[in-house]
């Protein structure tokens, strides 16, 4: 059979959607990014990594099925062409709207500490201290996976068609074959010398040692062996029956073996959080709570933004004013995650304070139009628990994204890892185990605290912020979020206001190039876009600039009168598509 055609791929795959939509296949972006795809309000349509989870998706709506259903076929699918990213061994966090009920409601399945985690990654079990790159990869670093509760969980109260039939996409695409992803291939490509195992080697690689070409086919018959189980006996069933058993057995692997057992595998449930909100301008911006430190640093920054700027309203990423003020709301808004942000399981986050809208409007007035800020301080709550700051992670281009809206209205962004690009390094069933374990708060000395520590069963803090944005009536807007590190902030915070406050399309917001204060004390500029013109203009209001690469993985939803658009990151190899009516 020939694969080499990704048009024959798809028109076999999903028939008639194929002329719902203008594809990216194969690692062949269109340039310059447009809008994927228009569809009147009421039609499903879905955005996401790569065509092939959005094609899923769609398949999934196009038999009746919700915008969970359509979310569960396309991360099975994103397992496979994008493993590198997200699957079944890492976390997820999810934020669903329910049209006929109004509820928002948001579910924590973050990557978890082992019930015998010790202080930190770096401390072992004798409380001898370990190298930082002993424990980065391998078995010390694998969380108890997430993914697959997360899902189970949502199906069982927004699903609408049987279990099994959401894994078909997936299951007939690592059996018949799939293109080699230019992402893929690309991470493949700069992987360090000796990281790739054996299993993966066997599937990328040719017998000369390189990575496979770009489109070439790819099959995976290991990947499509545990979904059909998955399919079969239920998330549960599939844990039960010999599953969690596996994943501890493989995450023993590296330079010290994992904590995890059986039973923390088994016993991992999905956690629901109550999400966050707060104002831009006449819209209500909804997004993750903790674990999440990402929906509480965007919320406080847009208000910070907006608060800066006053009345005036000038939101404007080519004007260097602006520019400015972006910046440094980001560097207050990282202070205070770095010192509070935690799972709320464990500590206790002084929200309200931190969400205040006069708290937030002080800290705009710290913003002098004319000079960076010697440093950006935390802001101090009497009544809050005393912790150290941790340090600011460093940026990672990992992750996946998937926004969905149904026929009905339900929407649902989805940002699901496996932390780094490829996370542990180490692979069971035909899927990655993450290395989550590393988004961990260093051991703080004794006596003192972290609100970011390790302990057992603890989620550790991430960037990821599934958005949903709703107007004046209480109708979604906005759906979607962003894949990409510490600089998912940045990513988001950015597209809002492109969107919202500038009236850009998804497309246009996501083509901009890049700004972000994630790195502390540095001030990021995309190379090769327009944002690098600034940097003359920073310097001279003193902030420390690189200009450097910037992969993020946005995709993104937005309500234009009565139709839909969307768009995925033009920097990766996803795509936005409707479904035809």
């Amino acid at each position: 059979m020939d694969i080499g055609s990704p048009l024959k791929q798809l028109k076999r795959l999903f028939g008639h959607l194929f002329a719902a939509s203008a594809l990216v296949l194969g690692g062949c972006a269109l340039a310059p990014p447009a809008e994927r795809a228009a569809a009147a309000a009421g039609a499903p349509m879905a955005a996401t990594a790569h065509p092939l989870a959005t094609r899923a998706a769609l398949a999934m709506m196009a038999r009746g099925g919700s915008a969970v259903d359509a979310a569960i076929a396309a991360q099975m699918v994103l397992g496979l062409v994008e493993p590198q990213s997200s699957g079944l061994g890492g976390g997820t966090l999810a934020l669903h709207w329910e049209a006929a009920t109004g509820q928002l409601t948001s579910l924590d399945a973050l990557a978890a500490a082992p019930a015998q985690a010790t202080a930190g990654l770096a401390i072992d079990v004798d409380g001898s201290v370990l190298s930082a790159e002993v424990v980065r990869r391998g078995g010390r670093s694998v969380g108890v996976p997430g993914t697959l509760a997360l899902f189970d969980t949502l199906h069982s109260r927004l699903g609408k068609l049987v279990w099994a039939t959401l894994f078909e996409p997936a299951i007939d695409l690592a059996e018949q074959g799939f293109a080699m992803p230019r992402y893929l291939h690309d991470v493949l490509a700069a992987a360090p010398p000796g990281a790739v195992n054996a299993e993966l080697r066997a599937l990328y690689f040719g017998a000369g040692g390189q990575v496979l070409p770009v489109g070439t086919p790819v099959r995976h018959p290991a990947y499509a062996d545990t979904l059909r189980q998955i399919a079969a006996q239920g998330a549960r069933g599939w844990l039960e029956g010999g599953a969690a058993r596996a994943i501890a057995a493989a995450a023993q692997q590296g330079a010290k073996p994992s904590l995890m057992t059986e039973a923390d595998v088994r016993a991992y449930r999905a956690e629901p959080r109550e999400p966050l909100c707060g104002p831009l301008l006449r819209w209500r911006v909804c997004v993750m709570g903790p674990s999440s430190y990402g929906g509480l640093a965007v919320l406080q920054m847009l208000q910070i933004v907006q608060a800066s700027v006053g009345s005036a309203g000038h939101y404007d990423f080519d004007d260097p004013e602006f520019v400015h003020r972006f910046v440094e709301a980001g560097r207050l808004a990282q202070a205070d995650r770095l010192r509070y942000a935690g799972d709320p399981g464990f500590v206790t986050l002084p929200l309200r304070d931190l969400l205040d809208a006069a708290y937030l409007r002080e800290r705009a007035q710290r913003i002098a139009p004319e000079r960076a800020m010697t440093e950006a301080p935390a802001g101090v709550f009497p009544h809050a628990s005393v912790a150290l700051a941790q340090e600011a992670a460093v940026p990672a281009d990992a992750t996946s994204q998937i926004a969905i809206v149904d026929a009905a209205g339900n929407a649902l962004s989805v940002t699901t890892t496996i932390n780094l690009n490829f996370g542990s390094w180490l692979t069971v069933g035909g899927f990655v185990l993450n290395n989550a374990m590393t988004n961990f708060a260093p051991a703080p000395p004794p006596g003192q605290t972290c609100a970011n520590q390790m302990a057992p069963g603890k989620r550790p803090v991430t960037s990821m912020t599934p958005t949903i944005v709703f107007d004046e009536r209480n109708v979604p807007v906005v759906v979607g979020g962003s894949a990409g590190g510490g600089q998912i902030v940045d990513y988001v915070a950015a597209s809002l206001i492109e969107m919202l406050a500038a009236g850009r399309s998804p497309a246009q917001a996501l083509s901009r190039g890049h700004v972000s204060s994630a790195v502390a004390g540095t001030v990021q500029l995309e190379q090769g876009t327009g944002a690098q013109a600034l940097a003359a203009a920073l310097q001279a209001k003193g902030h420390r600039v690189s200009v450097t690469e910037m992969k993020s993985g946005l995709a993104f939803l937005k309500r234009e009168g009565a139709l839909w658009v969307g768009a995925a990151d033009p920097r990766r190899d996803g795509s936005a598509a409707a479904l035809a009516r």
